[in-house]
C-alpha cells in the first residue's frame, strides 16, 4: 500500500512555517482482489459519511423518554416535546373538577421516575391506551395545577402504541416506609406506588366527588398533609371507616399544593382489613341503651346469645338485642340507676357487614339514664344598667337540662339571647338557675366569673361579685334582653327543640305600633306550641300587648340595691301560660335563688 499526499494546508506559526500534511491509505491498485472502501456505484463516496453527520449536527437525537425533559419545560402551548417508549401506569376517569380533576393517564419509564401525568382523555385517543401499553406521542402544551406539573395536550397525530402488557408492578415502588413523601412531592409526584398504612380518621370531603382519608404509615404515622383520596362513591360501597388498615397497589401519588395524595379510583386498587369497633354507648330510657359501631354490624352475629354483656360495677347481666340498624345496635338493660356507670363488653363474635371481627373483645361505657329536667322561667329583669340582666330558671322535677336552649324573640337577630345549656349539667327539683347578661363587661361581671355546672356554689358570691350560691350562676355573653320602647318573647327549648315554656313582655299594653316584628313571629310560634293564651295563628301589636307580661322596662336598674332590685316574678306554683302567672307593673322585690312569693318548695 502506497501514501498518497492529498492536499496540505500551510499557515504561519511565530517565525516557522508549518505545513499539514493529510495522508491517505490510497491502496494497492495493484491487488485485484482487495475491495474498495465503499460502493463507488452512483458516485457515492467517502464524502456520504460527513454529509450524514450533519443531519444529527441540526437536530441531535432525543435522549431517554422525555418525560423529565418535559416536566422541566416552562407552562405553556405551542410546545413540541417528544415522548418515547413510556408506559401507561393508570387511567384516571373525570370525577368532579374538570380543571382539577380532568380525566387521563399516568406514563413512567423508569422505577425510580420521573412520572407525569397527562389530562388527556384517554377515550378520546387513537388506539385508547390502557394499563401496561407502552406509547410515543408529543405533548403541545404544559400546566401546572395546585403544585402539579401535568401535560395539558398532545399531537393526536403522533400518539402510538408500540407495545403492550408491560408489567406496570416492575415499576411500583413500596413507600410504606417512606419518610419523605410529603417533603419530597416533585420526587413522587405521577410515580406508581405501593403502600400499606391505616386510616387514621373520618372521611372528609376533597374536592366535588372525592373523599379524603389521612393514611398512617410505617414511615409517616401521623401527618394530615399525607391523604388517601378516593371518590366519595367507593367509601360507600367499600364501608371505608376509619381504624381500617389499607393496601393501596399500583396506584399513582397526586398533589394539591403541599398534600400528598395517594390517588385511588377503583375497588380493585385497595385492600381493606377493618374491624367492627365499638365507639360509643349512650343510654335512651331506663331500660334501653345504644351501641355505635364504625361499621355496620351484621344483625345475626349482633344477636347471638351473649354478644353483649353489661356491667354495673357489682353484677354482670347479658344485653338482649332488639334491633341492629347499620352500625346502631340497641339493647334492653336491667334498671338503670341515675348517674351510675355501666361498661358494655362487645364479644369478639360480633362481625362486621363484611364479617370482619375485632381482635379482642371490646368496653365501652354509658351512664344510667337521666331524664331530661322540666323547668319553667321564673323571674326577669331586663331593665338592669348597663345590660347586665337577668333570668331565673326554676327546675320543677329531677333531670338533664343538657341541650335545653332559651332564647328572647326568634334567637337569630345577632343582637337577639340564644344560649343551650352543656352536656352533663343535671339539675333537681326547687334547683335554681341564674342566666346572667353580658359576661364579657368588667361591670356586669367584675372578677370574671364563669359559669357553674357542678354545683350551685361551685364559685362563691364571696369571690365573684353578681354569683348567688343559692342557683347555679351561667355567664353569657348577649350584651342584654331588649327591653326599651318595644315588646319580646322569653322562650325555652328542650333537647327535641320542643317549647317548653315561655313568657309574653311588653313595655307599654296599649301601644298599638312600634313593637317588634321578630316579637310578633315568635310569639306566633309559641302561641302555636300552646305556650301562651290567648292564642293567635297572627299577632298584631295590640293583640300581642293585649296578651303580654307588663311593664318590662319598669323594674328595678340594679340587682341588689335596696329599693332598685324589682323584677318580674310568677306569683305561684301553677303553669297557667297566660300574664294571670306573673306579677306587672314595677314588679316586687327581687328574690334570685329563692322562692317568689306565694310559691313552696315542691314536695
Amino acid at each position: 500500500m502506497e501514501l498518497c499526499l492529498r492536499f496540505g494546508i500551510k499557515r504561519p506559526m511565530r517565525s516557522l512555517p508549518l505545513l499539514l500534511v493529510i495522508l491517505v491509505a490510497c491502496g494497492d491498485n495493484n491487488a485485484a482482489k482487495n475491495k474498495p472502501d465503499a460502493s463507488t456505484s452512483g458516485g457515492h463516496h467517502d464524502a456520504k459519511v460527513f454529509e450524514d453527520a450533519k443531519v444529527f449536527e441540526d437536530a441531535p437525537p432525543m435522549v431517554g423518554d422525555g418525560i423529565m425533559e418535559a416536566k422541566g419545560t416552562a407552562d405553556g402551548t405551542g410546545l413540541t416535546l417528544p415522548i418515547k417508549g413510556v408506559t401507561v401506569t393508570y387511567l384516571k376517569p373525570q370525577i368532579g373538577s374538570t380543571t382539577n380533576d380532568p380525566a387521563g393517564f399516568t406514563i413512567q419509564h423508569d422505577q425510580a421516575g420521573p412520572a407525569l401525568f397527562v389530562s388527556v382523555d384517554p377515550s378520546t385517543l387513537t388506539p385508547p391506551p390502557v394499563v401496561g401499553d407502552v406509547v410515543d406521542f408529543t405533548i403541545t402544551a404544559m400546566t401546572t395545577v395546585a403544585g402539579q406539573k401535568r401535560a395539558t395536550a398532545i399531537d393526536t397525530a403522533s400518539f402510538q402504541r408500540t407495545a403492550q402488557g408491560q408489567n406496570v408492578d416492575a415499576l411500583a415502588v413500596d413507600v410504606s416506609a417512606a419518610t419523605d413523601l410529603v417533603t419530597a412531592l416533585d420526587t413522587y409526584d405521577a410515580r406508581v406506588l405501593n403502600v400499606t398504612g391505616t386510616l387514621a380518621d373520618d372521611a372528609g370531603t376533597s374536592g366535588t366527588g372525592f373523599s379524603k382519608f389521612t393514611l398512617s404509615t410505617a414511615g409517616i404515622p401521623s401527618n394530615t398533609s399525607l391523604q388517601l383520596r378516593v371518590p366519595t362513591t367507593l367509601v360507600a360501597s367499600a364501608v371505608m371507616t376509619q381504624g381500617c388498615g389499607v393496601v393501596a397497589h399500583d396506584v399513582t401519588m397526586g398533589r394539591f399544593n403541599a398534600t400528598a395524595e395517594i390517588v385511588a379510583f377503583n375497588a380493585a386498587d385497595i385492600t381493606l382489613t377493618c374491624f367492627p369497633i365499638a365507639r360509643a354507648a349512650a343510654a335512651t330510657s331506663t331500660t334501653t341503651a345504644t351501641i355505635t359501631f364504625q361499621r355496620n354490624i351484621d344483625p345475626t352475629t349482633a344477636m347471638a346469645a351473649n354478644a353483649f354483656t353489661v356491667n354495673d360495677g357489682t353484677t354482670t347481666s347479658p344485653l338482649t338485642v332488639t334491633n341492629v340498624t347499620n352500625n346502631v345496635v340497641t339493647v334492653t338493660t336491667p334498671t338503670q340507676t341515675v348517674g351510675t356507670t355501666y361498661t358494655v363488653t362487645v364479644a369478639q363474635t360480633v362481625q362486621d357487614a363484611q364479617g370482619n371481627t375485632a381482635a379482642a373483645a371490646q368496653m365501652v361505657t354509658f351512664t344510667g339514664f337521666v331524664p331530661p329536667a322540666t323547668v319553667r322561667i321564673n323571674e326577669i329583669n331586663a331593665n338592669i344598667t348597663n345590660s347586665c340582666d337577668l333570668i331565673e330558671l326554676r327546675v320543677i322535677a329531677d333531670g338533664s337540662m343538657a341541650g335545653f336552649k332559651i332564647t328572647e324573640r326568634v334567637g337569630t337577630a345577632a343582637s337577639d339571647l340564644n344560649f343551650t345549656f352543656p352536656a352533663n349539667f343535671i339539675v333537681h327539683k326547687n334547683d335554681y338557675i341564674l342566666i346572667h347578661e353580658n359576661s364579657g363587661s368588667a361591670t356586669c361581671n367584675p372578677n370574671t366569673a364563669v359559669s357553674e355546672t357542678l354545683m350551685k356554689n361551685q364559685y362563691l358570691a364571696a369571690m365573684f361579685a353578681g354569683n348567688v350560691d343559692t342557683a347555679f350562676d351561667f355567664w353569657v355573653a348577649d350584651a342584654g334582653i331588649t327591653s326599651t320602647g318595644t315588646n319580646n318573647v322569653i322562650t325555652l327549648y328542650d333537647p327535641t327543640n320542643t317549647i317548653v315554656d315561655a313568657v309574653f313582655l311588653t313595655q307599654d299594653p296599649t301601644a298599638t305600633t312600634g313593637g317588634s316584628s321578630l316579637t310578633l313571629t315568635q310569639a306566633a310560634t309559641v302561641a302555636a306550641a300552646s305556650q301562651w293564651t290567648p292564642a293567635a295563628v297572627t299577632y298584631t301589636q295590640a293583640t300581642f300587648n293585649a296578651a303580654a307580661v307588663s311593664d318590662i322596662d319598669g323594674t328595678g336598674t340594679t340587682m341588689n340595691t335596696a329599693g332598685m332590685n324589682s323584677s318580674i316574678q310568677r306569683i305561684n306554683d301553677a303553669d297557667t301560660n297566660a300574664a294571670a302567672d306573673w306579677t306587672t307593673g314595677a314588679g316586687v322585690a327581687a328574690t334570685w335563688g329563692a322562692n317568689n312569693a306565694g310559691q313552696a318548695d315542691i314536695p
